[in-house]
Protein backbone atom coordinates (compact mmCIF):
# COMPACT_ATOMS: atom_id res chain seq x y z
CA UNK A 1 0.00 0.00 0.00
CA UNK A 2 1.49 3.18 -1.06
CA UNK A 3 0.35 6.58 -0.14
CA UNK A 4 1.00 9.72 -2.00
CA UNK A 5 1.07 12.73 0.19
CA UNK A 6 2.16 16.11 0.91
CA UNK A 7 5.28 16.52 2.15
CA UNK A 8 4.50 17.78 5.53
CA UNK A 9 2.20 14.69 6.21
CA UNK A 10 4.88 12.13 5.20
CA UNK A 11 6.01 11.58 8.23
CA UNK A 12 2.92 11.22 10.30
CA UNK A 13 1.49 8.59 7.25
CA UNK A 14 4.92 6.72 7.29
CA UNK A 15 4.47 6.00 10.49
CA UNK A 16 1.56 3.42 9.78
CA UNK A 17 3.62 1.31 8.22
CA UNK A 18 2.85 2.24 4.85
CA UNK A 19 4.93 3.68 2.13
CA UNK A 20 5.07 6.71 1.22
CA UNK A 21 5.08 8.52 -2.18
CA UNK A 22 5.63 12.46 -0.86
CA UNK A 23 5.26 15.33 -2.71
CA UNK A 24 5.67 19.27 -2.65
CA UNK A 25 2.08 20.74 -1.97
CA UNK A 26 0.96 22.97 -3.99
CA UNK A 27 -0.79 25.70 -2.12
CA UNK A 28 0.04 26.97 2.01
CA UNK A 29 -3.32 24.99 3.78
CA UNK A 30 -2.34 26.70 7.06
CA UNK A 31 -2.91 30.15 5.20
CA UNK A 32 -6.56 29.19 5.09
CA UNK A 33 -8.34 30.06 1.87
CA UNK A 34 -9.80 32.98 0.63
CA UNK A 35 -13.15 33.54 1.07
CA UNK A 36 -15.75 32.82 -1.35
CA UNK A 37 -17.57 35.84 -1.14
CA UNK A 38 -15.78 37.50 -3.76
CA UNK A 39 -15.34 36.38 -7.41
CA UNK A 40 -11.16 36.54 -6.95
CA UNK A 41 -11.38 34.73 -3.43
CA UNK A 42 -13.71 31.25 -5.29
CA UNK A 43 -11.59 31.66 -8.25
CA UNK A 44 -8.52 31.28 -5.97
CA UNK A 45 -10.20 28.45 -4.16
CA UNK A 46 -10.35 26.65 -7.31
CA UNK A 47 -7.18 27.17 -8.68
CA UNK A 48 -5.60 26.08 -5.16
CA UNK A 49 -8.10 22.24 -5.40
CA UNK A 50 -6.58 21.53 -9.36
CA UNK A 51 -3.74 22.62 -8.08
CA UNK A 52 -2.97 20.36 -5.45
CA UNK A 53 -4.75 17.75 -7.38
CA UNK A 54 -2.08 17.98 -9.93
CA UNK A 55 0.71 18.53 -8.18
CA UNK A 56 1.69 15.01 -7.46
CA UNK A 57 1.16 13.80 -10.93
CA UNK A 58 4.34 13.89 -12.60
CA UNK A 59 6.23 12.14 -9.49
CA UNK A 60 3.25 9.47 -9.50
CA UNK A 61 3.52 8.71 -13.37
CA UNK A 62 7.17 7.77 -12.77
CA UNK A 63 7.01 6.09 -9.77
CA UNK A 64 4.52 3.99 -10.55
CA UNK A 65 5.03 3.33 -13.98
CA UNK A 66 6.94 -0.08 -13.60
CA UNK A 67 4.65 -1.19 -10.60
CA UNK A 68 0.91 -0.40 -11.46
CA UNK A 69 -1.57 -0.15 -8.53
CA UNK A 70 -4.25 -2.72 -8.57
CA UNK A 71 -6.48 0.19 -6.76
CA UNK A 72 -6.43 3.61 -6.79
CA UNK A 73 -8.08 5.39 -3.72
CA UNK A 74 -8.48 9.10 -4.21
CA UNK A 75 -9.93 11.60 -1.91
CA UNK A 76 -13.19 13.65 -2.50
CA UNK A 77 -11.22 16.94 -3.07
CA UNK A 78 -8.28 17.32 -5.33
CA UNK A 79 -8.54 14.19 -7.14
CA UNK A 80 -7.32 14.93 -10.55
CA UNK A 81 -4.05 12.75 -10.26
CA UNK A 82 -5.69 9.42 -9.32
CA UNK A 83 -8.16 9.82 -11.89
CA UNK A 84 -5.97 10.28 -14.35
CA UNK A 85 -3.71 7.36 -14.05
CA UNK A 86 -6.17 5.34 -12.75
CA UNK A 87 -7.98 5.63 -16.38
CA UNK A 88 -4.60 5.57 -17.80
CA UNK A 89 -3.76 2.42 -17.23
CA UNK A 90 -7.43 0.80 -17.04
CA UNK A 91 -7.40 0.61 -13.00
CA UNK A 92 -10.10 0.23 -10.95
CA UNK A 93 -11.17 3.49 -8.93
CA UNK A 94 -12.91 4.30 -5.15
CA UNK A 95 -13.34 7.39 -3.89
CA UNK A 96 -12.46 8.62 -0.02
CA UNK A 97 -15.21 10.69 1.17
CA UNK A 98 -14.55 12.24 4.63
CA UNK A 99 -17.63 14.86 3.83
CA UNK A 100 -21.43 14.11 2.70
CA UNK A 101 -21.59 11.83 -0.18
CA UNK A 102 -23.31 12.74 -3.64
CA UNK A 103 -25.37 10.76 -5.71
CA UNK A 104 -28.36 11.06 -7.70
CA UNK A 105 -30.67 12.20 -4.65
CA UNK A 106 -28.06 14.52 -2.97
CA UNK A 107 -25.36 16.47 -4.04
CA UNK A 108 -23.22 18.29 -2.21
CA UNK A 109 -21.55 20.78 -4.39
CA UNK A 110 -24.93 21.56 -5.36
CA UNK A 111 -26.01 22.39 -1.63
CA UNK A 112 -22.97 24.62 -1.14
CA UNK A 113 -23.78 26.38 -4.18
CA UNK A 114 -27.44 27.35 -2.36
CA UNK A 115 -24.86 29.32 -0.32
CA UNK A 116 -23.88 33.46 -0.82
CA UNK A 117 -21.20 33.12 -2.87
CA UNK A 118 -19.35 34.51 -6.19
CA UNK A 119 -19.53 33.22 -9.12
CA UNK A 120 -16.31 32.24 -11.45
CA UNK A 121 -17.26 33.77 -15.22
CA UNK A 122 -15.75 30.48 -17.42
CA UNK A 123 -14.74 33.30 -19.98
CA UNK A 124 -12.79 34.93 -17.69
CA UNK A 125 -8.99 35.69 -19.10
CA UNK A 126 -7.33 34.24 -15.83
CA UNK A 127 -9.68 31.03 -15.62
CA UNK A 128 -9.06 30.70 -19.02
CA UNK A 129 -5.43 30.58 -18.87
CA UNK A 130 -5.34 29.07 -16.17
CA UNK A 131 -7.05 25.52 -17.37
CA UNK A 132 -4.70 26.27 -20.71
CA UNK A 133 -1.96 25.94 -18.48
CA UNK A 134 -3.12 23.11 -16.71
CA UNK A 135 -4.08 20.91 -19.85
CA UNK A 136 0.00 22.05 -21.24
CA UNK A 137 0.81 20.08 -18.20
CA UNK A 138 -0.76 16.99 -19.12
CA UNK A 139 0.01 17.11 -22.65
CA UNK A 140 3.39 17.15 -21.55
CA UNK A 141 3.49 14.14 -19.70
CA UNK A 142 1.76 12.43 -22.50
CA UNK A 143 -1.66 11.82 -20.67
CA UNK A 144 -3.94 14.39 -23.27
CA UNK A 145 -6.00 11.77 -24.54
CA UNK A 146 -7.18 10.86 -20.85
CA UNK A 147 -10.94 11.87 -20.20
CA UNK A 148 -11.74 11.63 -16.33
CA UNK A 149 -15.12 13.43 -17.13
CA UNK A 150 -17.60 10.83 -14.71
CA UNK A 151 -14.79 8.43 -14.34
CA UNK A 152 -14.37 8.03 -10.42
CA UNK A 153 -15.53 10.74 -8.09
CA UNK A 154 -19.80 9.74 -7.15
CA UNK A 155 -19.92 7.27 -9.80
CA UNK A 156 -17.24 5.25 -8.36
CA UNK A 157 -17.06 3.08 -4.86
CA UNK A 158 -17.30 5.59 -2.02
CA UNK A 159 -15.66 4.74 1.42
CA UNK A 160 -17.69 7.41 3.56
CA UNK A 161 -16.36 8.51 6.79
CA UNK A 162 -20.34 9.41 8.68
CA UNK A 163 -22.82 6.91 9.53
CA UNK A 164 -25.52 6.19 7.11
CA UNK A 165 -27.81 7.43 9.24
CA UNK A 166 -26.40 11.44 9.16
CA UNK A 167 -26.37 11.18 5.43
CA UNK A 168 -28.91 13.69 3.47
CA UNK A 169 -31.19 11.11 1.87
CA UNK A 170 -28.72 8.53 3.49
CA UNK A 171 -31.66 5.96 2.58
CA UNK A 172 -31.73 6.09 -0.60
CA UNK A 173 -27.67 5.72 -1.82
CA UNK A 174 -26.97 2.36 -3.36
CA UNK A 175 -24.62 -0.57 -1.82
CA UNK A 176 -21.55 0.92 -3.02
CA UNK A 177 -21.61 3.53 -0.73
CA UNK A 178 -19.99 2.16 2.15
CA UNK A 179 -21.04 3.93 5.32
CA UNK A 180 -18.12 2.68 7.81
CA UNK A 181 -18.34 6.21 10.10
CA UNK A 182 -15.58 8.04 11.28
CA UNK A 183 -11.75 6.18 11.53
CA UNK A 184 -10.07 8.69 14.08
CA UNK A 185 -6.93 7.34 15.40
CA UNK A 186 -6.81 6.75 19.45
CA UNK A 187 -5.24 9.97 20.65
CA UNK A 188 -2.27 9.28 23.03
CA UNK A 189 -2.26 12.80 24.78
CA UNK A 190 -2.91 12.96 28.43
CA UNK A 191 -6.55 12.78 29.23
CA UNK A 192 -8.51 16.33 30.39
CA UNK A 193 -10.13 16.83 33.16
CA UNK A 194 -12.99 19.39 33.85
CA UNK A 195 -11.99 20.99 37.69
CA UNK A 196 -13.61 19.79 40.63
CA UNK A 197 -17.06 20.75 40.84
CA UNK A 198 -17.17 22.09 37.56
CA UNK A 199 -19.99 19.78 36.07
CA UNK A 200 -21.33 22.25 33.49
CA UNK A 201 -18.29 21.91 30.36
CA UNK A 202 -18.44 23.41 27.13
CA UNK A 203 -16.36 22.97 24.71
CA UNK A 204 -15.55 26.04 22.00
CA UNK A 205 -13.60 25.38 18.97
CA UNK A 206 -13.93 26.87 15.29
CA UNK A 207 -11.11 24.43 14.20
CA UNK A 208 -7.83 24.61 12.33
CA UNK A 209 -8.98 26.44 8.82
CA UNK A 210 -8.62 30.39 8.74
CA UNK A 211 -11.65 32.44 9.10
CA UNK A 212 -11.37 36.17 9.52
CA UNK A 213 -14.30 36.67 12.50
CA UNK A 214 -12.55 34.13 14.50
CA UNK A 215 -11.35 36.06 17.70
CA UNK A 216 -14.02 38.45 17.21
CA UNK A 217 -16.49 35.25 17.63
CA UNK A 218 -14.28 33.79 20.64
CA UNK A 219 -14.04 36.75 22.67
CA UNK A 220 -18.21 37.22 22.81
CA UNK A 221 -18.11 33.29 23.90
CA UNK A 222 -15.98 33.92 26.61
CA UNK A 223 -17.97 37.27 27.45
CA UNK A 224 -21.13 35.40 27.55
CA UNK A 225 -19.61 32.59 29.86
CA UNK A 226 -17.71 34.27 32.42
CA UNK A 227 -18.52 34.25 35.36
CA UNK A 228 -21.48 31.81 35.04
CA UNK A 229 -21.59 27.91 35.97
CA UNK A 230 -20.03 27.00 33.16
CA UNK A 231 -16.18 26.14 32.68
CA UNK A 232 -15.63 26.90 29.20
CA UNK A 233 -12.44 25.16 26.87
CA UNK A 234 -11.32 27.04 24.30
CA UNK A 235 -9.13 26.04 21.83
CA UNK A 236 -7.61 27.97 19.19
CA UNK A 237 -5.53 26.08 16.86
CA UNK A 238 -1.55 26.59 15.83
CA UNK A 239 -2.05 30.51 14.57
CA UNK A 240 -3.24 31.79 17.07
CA UNK A 241 -2.19 32.79 20.93
CA UNK A 242 -4.35 32.69 24.14
CA UNK A 243 -3.16 36.92 24.93
CA UNK A 244 -5.73 37.33 21.94
CA UNK A 245 -8.31 37.06 23.93
CA UNK A 246 -6.93 39.19 26.62
CA UNK A 247 -7.27 38.51 30.35
CA UNK A 248 -9.67 35.71 30.79
CA UNK A 249 -11.85 34.78 33.62
CA UNK A 250 -11.82 32.06 36.18
CA UNK A 251 -13.97 29.73 34.43
CA UNK A 252 -12.65 29.70 31.10
CA UNK A 253 -9.16 27.90 30.13
CA UNK A 254 -8.10 28.48 26.56
CA UNK A 255 -5.43 25.68 24.21
CA UNK A 256 -3.53 26.40 21.23
CA UNK A 257 -4.23 22.17 20.67
CA UNK A 258 -6.44 19.87 22.72
CA UNK A 259 -7.68 17.02 21.50
CA UNK A 260 -11.66 17.39 20.87
CA UNK A 261 -12.68 13.99 22.36
CA UNK A 262 -10.34 14.21 25.59
CA UNK A 263 -13.01 17.35 26.42
CA UNK A 264 -16.27 16.08 25.17
CA UNK A 265 -16.16 12.77 27.50
CA UNK A 266 -17.27 15.85 29.75
CA UNK A 267 -18.68 17.96 27.80
CA UNK A 268 -22.74 19.42 27.56
CA UNK A 269 -22.33 21.14 24.56
CA UNK A 270 -19.89 21.66 22.05
CA UNK A 271 -19.93 25.20 19.89
CA UNK A 272 -18.32 24.69 16.97
CA UNK A 273 -18.15 25.80 13.05
CA UNK A 274 -19.05 22.05 11.84
CA UNK A 275 -16.33 21.33 9.92
CA UNK A 276 -17.31 17.12 9.15
CA UNK A 277 -14.64 16.16 11.42
CA UNK A 278 -15.47 17.59 14.32
CA UNK A 279 -19.33 16.75 14.25
CA UNK A 280 -18.49 13.61 14.09
CA UNK A 281 -16.01 14.15 16.93
CA UNK A 282 -19.15 15.51 19.22
CA UNK A 283 -21.60 12.75 17.74
CA UNK A 284 -19.32 10.02 18.91
CA UNK A 285 -19.45 11.14 22.76
CA UNK A 286 -22.78 11.67 22.37
CA UNK A 287 -23.04 15.48 22.93
CA UNK A 288 -25.09 17.91 20.85
CA UNK A 289 -23.87 21.30 19.02
CA UNK A 290 -24.09 24.81 18.61
CA UNK A 291 -22.86 25.39 15.04
CA UNK A 292 -21.57 28.43 13.84
CA UNK A 293 -20.70 27.48 10.37
CA UNK A 294 -18.51 29.88 8.13
CA UNK A 295 -17.76 27.99 4.47
CA UNK A 296 -20.45 26.64 2.73
CA UNK A 297 -19.52 22.97 3.41
CA UNK A 298 -19.89 24.04 7.44
CA UNK A 299 -22.86 25.46 6.65
CA UNK A 300 -24.55 22.15 4.72
CA UNK A 301 -23.63 20.03 7.76
CA UNK A 302 -25.28 22.38 10.41
CA UNK A 303 -28.07 22.28 8.39
CA UNK A 304 -28.31 18.55 8.47
CA UNK A 305 -27.26 19.03 12.22
CA UNK A 306 -30.35 20.84 12.77
CA UNK A 307 -32.62 18.65 11.09
CA UNK A 308 -31.27 15.94 13.08
CA UNK A 309 -32.37 17.06 16.39
CA UNK A 310 -28.71 17.21 16.85
CA UNK A 311 -27.90 20.99 17.58
CA UNK A 312 -29.23 24.39 16.86
CA UNK A 313 -27.48 26.73 14.53
CA UNK A 314 -26.26 30.49 14.91
CA UNK A 315 -25.18 33.21 12.88
CA UNK A 316 -21.80 33.93 14.50
CA UNK A 317 -21.57 37.45 12.69
CA UNK A 318 -24.40 38.85 14.70
CA UNK A 319 -24.72 36.46 17.84
CA UNK A 320 -23.82 38.78 20.30
CA UNK A 321 -23.14 37.16 23.91
CA UNK A 322 -26.66 37.37 25.30
CA UNK A 323 -27.76 35.26 22.14
CA UNK A 324 -24.67 33.27 22.54
CA UNK A 325 -25.47 32.28 25.79
CA UNK A 326 -29.17 31.15 25.41
CA UNK A 327 -28.16 29.10 22.63
CA UNK A 328 -25.74 27.54 24.75
CA UNK A 329 -27.93 26.87 27.63
CA UNK A 330 -31.15 25.94 25.11
CA UNK A 331 -28.75 23.01 23.47
CA UNK A 332 -27.51 21.68 27.09
CA UNK A 333 -30.85 22.40 29.09
CA UNK A 334 -33.39 20.29 26.44
CA UNK A 335 -33.32 16.52 26.58
CA UNK A 336 -33.68 15.96 22.99
CA UNK A 337 -31.05 17.23 21.57
CA UNK A 338 -28.73 14.96 23.95
CA UNK A 339 -31.04 11.88 23.36
CA UNK A 340 -30.78 12.53 19.76
CA UNK A 341 -26.91 13.09 19.81
CA UNK A 342 -26.55 9.55 22.01
CA UNK A 343 -28.88 8.08 19.22
CA UNK A 344 -26.47 9.00 16.63
CA UNK A 345 -23.49 7.57 18.73
CA UNK A 346 -24.78 4.35 18.86
CA UNK A 347 -24.79 4.57 15.03
CA UNK A 348 -21.49 5.41 14.40
CA UNK A 349 -20.89 2.33 16.94
CA UNK A 350 -22.29 -0.17 14.59
CA UNK A 351 -20.83 1.42 11.40
CA UNK A 352 -17.99 -0.60 11.39
CA UNK A 353 -15.18 1.88 11.36
CA UNK A 354 -11.24 0.47 10.34
CA UNK A 355 -12.30 -3.15 10.28
CA UNK A 356 -15.34 -2.36 7.84
CA UNK A 357 -13.78 -0.19 5.90
CA UNK A 358 -10.92 -2.78 5.41
CA UNK A 359 -13.40 -4.98 4.67
CA UNK A 360 -14.70 -2.71 1.80
CA UNK A 361 -11.03 -1.42 0.26
CA UNK A 362 -10.17 -5.57 -0.32
CA UNK A 363 -13.60 -6.29 -1.88
CA UNK A 364 -13.18 -3.76 -4.31
CA UNK A 365 -9.44 -4.97 -4.92
CA UNK A 366 -10.89 -8.78 -5.07
CA UNK A 367 -13.94 -7.27 -7.50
Amino acid sequence: MTYVVADHHAAAVARTGAEVLAYESAVRWEDGLPSGQTQQGMKQTVFSFVREGLAPLEKALAHFADDVPDLFVHDLAASETARILAKHWDRPIAQSCPNLASSDTFSLNESQAEQPHAHIEVSDPEVLEFFAAQTRLIEELGLAEVDIEGFGGNSAPNLVFLPRQFQVNGEQFPERFGFVGPCAAPTSSPEWSPPQGKDQVALVSLGTSHSPDRVEFLARCVEALADTPWHVVITLGDRLDAEVLGELPENVEVHRWLPNSSVLRHASVFVTHCGIGSVMESLSAGVPMMCVPHHADQVVAAEQVVRLGLGRMVDRSRAGAETIRAEISEVASDARYRNSAETMRDHIAQAGGVPRAVELVESWLAA
